[in-house]
């Protein structure tokens, strides 16, 4: 029975690929396509490293990847994890205090 009712109603289950993209998300959405299947449910887990590759940015933070972030969420139904590779405390940086 839920087959008929996806059949009968694919729209409501299924998110498909806006008309209209916004300008600044264009690009991006382009080369996500290219490298990842966009579609409902996909987690796409990447570093900052990694992800600065396949869309770039003026300011290197993942704070520039927010708008986009909600976008492929809202539109794609895609969610996109981005996390950094430095490592946080630096006990490194504090041993050669006296």
């Amino acid at each position: 029975m839920l087959d008929r009712q996806v059949t009968n109603c694919p729209d409501v289950n299924e998110k498909t690929v806006p008309q209209r993209i916004p300008r600044r998300y264009r690009e991006d959405i382009k080369r996500l396509q290219e490298k990842y299947d966009l579609h409902e449910g996909l987690v796409i887990n990447v570093s900052l490293k990694e992800f600065r590759g396949i869309c770039e940015r003026d300011y290197p933070k993942i704070e520039a990847y927010l708008g986009l972030k909600k976008y492929l969420l809202r539109t794609f139904g895609v969610t996109l994890n981005i996390y950094s590779q430095k490592t946080k405390g630096g006990s490194d940086k504090t041993t050669d205090k006296p």
